[in-house]
């Protein structure tokens, strides 16, 4: 035999030796990597994944020691804040209605420690202005929100809304910012509207808003949305920024002159149907009008009415009630046409 030639089997083992050594470390690279990935999240093992953020989405978030609710508190965290995790428990926990996981995070500013997830989302950069509008709107519905809550929504929204490009986004943040305001108006206490910090809430944003004596309650003026909406009119948007415009309470007390609340049912839901004759609320609208013009024609039915139009001011009355009519014809509604006949009855009472 050639000493340079061996026997086919003995060729074979000699030159996949090699190979074989290569798969066996592979295999203990994986066994380590696995037992590793089993190890990540649990308290003090640093995930191997790349960093992820996450975003408060609740008021006053506490950061803690360790993750049990009864761990010292590091500090509290504001609505809307990202975070950056670090590493997150291995199992769930159900806190209150949440079951989440916890999460080790570092705050701007330099804080780290565990908070509950159930009062975070995660947080994509790529996603940001998707995750303000789901918390903002998310938040403008909960309905036993205190003040602190309301205003750390409103700081929020304050604080985000010029990272949106879009322009629909970038509406929507500044309709929800001012809807997030008239809600922290409304949850100020009655008795203390002159002590801190709601004093110093209402001086801070005068511009904005108003105070409506007879009520006692400030609100946010509806022209900061109309004009909102003619901002952005065009926007499918806009729309919403209307109907929103339309809900909001005006200050002043018509104190039984008809042709005030005529006016005023013109500049809300009226402003809505002229804007918007196939907008999304035109029912509603409607039977908001419909709902008053009950309530003022069962009032003149009485020996003694609450409602009166003077003599010399029944000629514009009567003008005002024909152009809500227009406005209502150009809704093409079912229910325009019950609106119309009581406008009519309206009309002949003080002809």
């Amino acid at each position: 035999m050639h000493p340079l030639h061996f026997p086919r089997s003995s060729r074979a083992v000699a030159v996949n030796a090699p190979r074989f050594l290569i798969l066996v470390v592979c295999a203990l690279l994986t066994f380590c990597a696995s037992h590793a990935a089993a190890r990540a999240g649990t308290p003090g093992s640093r995930q191997d994944a790349p960093v992820k953020s996450r975003i408060t989405t609740a008021t006053g978030v506490r950061v803690r020691t360790a993750p049990q609710t009864t761990a010292q508190e590091v500090t509290k965290l504001q609505l809307g804040l990202v975070v950056e995790v670090l590493e997150r428990t291995a199992a769930r926990e159900k806190i209150g209605a949440a079951e989440d996981y916890w999460y080790r995070v570092a705050a701007p500013g330099g804080a780290e420690g565990w908070l509950f997830g159930g009062l975070t989302a995660p947080f994509d950069p790529q996603r940001r202005v998707e995750s303000y509008l789901k918390i903002a709107n998310d938040r403008l519905k909960i309905e036993e929100a205190s003040f602190a809550e309301r205003a750390d929504l409103y700081k929020f929204l304050d604080r985000v809304a010029p990272e949106a490009k879009e322009g629909a986004a970038l509406a929507e943040l500044e309709l929800l910012r001012l809807l997030a305001l008239h809600q922290s108006l409304a949850a100020m206490p009655f008795d203390k509207l002159d002590a801190a910090p709601y004093k110093d809430w209402t001086k801070e944003h005068e511009k904005l808003i108003v105070y409506s004596e007879p009520a006692g309650l400030w609100f946010v003026r509806a022209d900061a949305l109309w004009a909102l909406e003619k901002k952005y009119r065009g926007l499918a948007v806009a729309e919403r920024i209307a109907w929103e415009a339309s809900r909001l309470p005006l200050p002043g007390e018509c104190e039984g002159y008809l042709p005030c609340y005529l006016s005023l049912a013109g500049l809300t839901d009226g402003e809505y149907l002229k804007l918007y004759p196939r907008g999304a609320h035109v029912g509603e609208a409607l039977d908001a009008i419909s709902k008053f013009l009950d309530r003022v024609l069962e009032d003149l039915k009485s020996n003694n009415p609450v409602y009166e139009v003077p003599a010399e001011d029944r000629n514009g009355f009567r003008t005002a009630i024909a152009e809500l009519g227009v406005t209502v014809t150009r809704a093409r509604h079912a229910k325009g046409a019950e609106v119309l006949k009581k406008l009519d009855q309206l009309a002949a009472r003080f002809r």
